[in-house]
């Protein structure tokens, strides 16, 4: 980076902290008083979890329910743009809480940690052997803010994990059309929200073992801010798709970019670090063609062919036919390679070629045909 860089980078830094402070002193004056705890969702092994949560300023002393939220719970009745339109801005309107101290209640004793600059807990903890599966993990922070954050413990044993892009993956956000984009994300509310046909019933064949077998994880990696994991969780509750991680990043900036990291580094990133905390795991990658899915998943392929299952991409609506001769190319490439990659219309394509390598059962092609006839 240049020095003209790193200097725009910190004015942008100031200007944020600026800024910062001066809403939350507005804040402060219409009532948000009370440090909320919002968490996430950890995953890790039956030694070592990574811990994820946000403190921010509210209006209340309680912190939203990730496992409420997780079971897809959602508005009881439907609501007008308006009010979607301003849940949907007050989602980015956050006011973080910095350098707090946050307690994290573990089975082996608490452990104490601050928040970053932008209010967040990102912390990896040990473990005395725990059980795999899903680990409730409680946490308290200043003025009696408290909260309870579920962690996925991945079975040593297991074989074969998932990891799935999210925007035009699972959920058609419009990302590559523009206003289609602008109109999905602020208008649009989580139960109005169109899955991917399909998607929620191929992933739950994914994951589903035979009898004996221990669970397969599922990881959903995006470039998304983690302001809307809130909103991604109640989705991914609500059409079915089995419960995993949201690896989301942060908006904003940072000292190694003005406004966000970039796709290739937050996911080649993250999925590294999966492989190095899962070296007993082979990954189906799944993505679309609307962004850099498909280099960062050949990329993985290339370096770790022995650790990728298989590549698939779905063709996003109204792609440039350029761009689909690109993916195809790499798709044969890959191939050839000896990692199985294909670029697909629709779900129904992934189940038959997955069932072909034995990475789902051939009965669960017919349900996810089922839920694209839907």
């Amino acid at each position: 980076m240049t020095d003209w860089g790193k200097l725009i980078i910190a004015v942008g830094l100031r200007v944020e902290d600026f800024a910062e402070s001066v809403v939350a002193a507005l804040a402060r004056l219409r009532g948000r008083r009370h440090p909320v705890i919002v968490p996430f969702i950890g995953h890790g092994t039956t030694r070592r979890v990574r811990v994820g949560a946000r403190l921010v300023l509210g209006r209340e002393a309680a912190a939203p329910s990730v496992l409420a939220t997780a079971s897809g719970e959602g508005p009881a009745t439907p609501r007008s743009r308006r009010a979607v339109l301003r849940a949907s801005i007050a989602r980015f309107l956050t006011i973080e809480v910095p350098g707090a101290e946050v307690t994290i209640h573990l089975p082996g004793g608490d452990v104490v940690v601050r928040t970053d600059r932008d209010g967040y807990v990102d912390h990896e903890v040990e473990l005395t052997d725990v059980a795999p599966g899903w680990l409730e993990v409680g946490l308290t922070g200043p003025a009696g803010s408290t909260a309870t954050a579920r962690v996925l413990v991945t079975d040593p044993d297991a074989r074969i994990g998932l990891v799935s892009d999210v925007d035009d993956t699972i959920v058609d956000t419009g990302i590559t059309r523009g206003l289609d984009f602008l109109r999905v994300t602020l208008l649009t509310d989580v139960q109005d929200r169109t899955p991917l046909p399909g998607a929620a019933a191929l992933y739950r064949a994914l994951v589903t073992t035979p009898a004996g077998e221990p669970a397969r994880p599922v990881f959903y990696v995006s470039t998304s801010p983690w302001n809307l994991h809130e909103m991604l969780l109640q989705f991914v509750g609500l059409r079915g798709f089995p419960l995993g991680p949201l690896l989301l990043t942060d908006w904003g900036p940072s000292h190694t970019g003005l406004f966000r990291i970039g796709a290739q580094a937050h996911k080649l990133g993250l999925v590294r670090r999966l492989l190095d905390e899962h070296p007993h795991l082979r990954l189906i990658l799944i993505g679309d063609s609307g962004q850099e899915d498909p280099e960062i998943y050949a990329t993985l392929a290339r370096a770790t062919p022995d650790r990728v299952a298989a590549v698939y991409i779905r063709r996003t609506t109204g792609a440039d036919p350029v761009r689909l001769r690109q993916v195809d190319d790499l798709a044969a490439e890959i191939t050839a390679a000896g990692v199985p990659m294909l670029a697909v219309d629709d779900s129904a394509q992934i189940a038959v070629h997955a069932a072909t390598l034995g990475l789902l059962d051939r009965a669960a092609v017919a349900s996810v045909r089922a839920e694209l006839a839907r």
